[in-house]
């Protein structure tokens, strides 16, 4: 058994079996997903699980070469804007690009966050580059 970290079984699998430049997602609880991309579904009710516990949860697990999320997260939530910004330096680009982009993502990881736009698209890296 895990002594720390996350030990949700089916998540562990998800980001274990990321490889280099895989995308995969950590969303609010609104976030559409296209059929077809699967969801690991954290979410217990609206407001929880948060999505900056959980990111940081996925973050101690793997290692990310770049982000993305959606520009009206600047005015719409500046917690998260700031979040995304200070831990990932992460690229914001237009909502709707954001989420046709989820459409080729390995997976999304559904959070129970109820304040918009707190989401962040990953590409993964290998941890040696």
């Amino acid at each position: 058994m895990r002594t720390s970290g996350l030990i949700h079984a089916e998540l562990l699998a998800a980001l274990t079996a990321l490889r280099h430049t895989d995308l995969f997602a950590v969303s609010d609880s609104g976030l559409p997903t296209p059929v077809g991309v699967p969801v690991i579904d954290l979410g217990i009710s609206y407001g929880f699980p948060r999505f900056e516990p959980i990111l940081d949860l996925i973050l101690e697990e793997v290692t990310v070469e770049a982000a993305w999320g959606s520009r009206a997260v600047a005015e719409q939530n500046p917690e998260a804007a700031a979040l995304l910004s200070r831990r990932l330096n992460a690229e914001l680009i237009d909502h709707d690009d954001f989420k046709q982009r989820i459409g080729a993502c390995r997976f999304v990881v559904r959070t129970g966050e109820a304040r918009p736009y707190a989401n962040v698209l990953l590409r993964a890296r290998v941890p040696w580059l």
